[in-house]
């Protein structure tokens, strides 16, 4: 059996519950963040984010 499958897998069938929401901030560092049902921040997510675009990641592309 090979090791890594050939097969493509369409993502655009895979579907998640929608719970929480993703906010725009006025911190130019940290332009956006990920809230969760509660309204909590989620902060994994957004140190994630925050390091994409110290990383030269584009705003854009987030």
């Amino acid at each position: 059996m090979p090791e890594h499958s050939t097969r493509v897998r369409d993502v655009a069938a895979l579907r998640g519950a929608r719970v929480g929401r993703v906010e725009k901030s006025d911190d130019s560092l940290r332009p956006f963040r990920l809230l969760d049902a509660d309204g909590t921040e989620v902060a994994a997510v957004s140190e994630f984010l925050h390091h994409m675009l110290a990383d030269d990641a584009s705003v854009l592309r987030l």
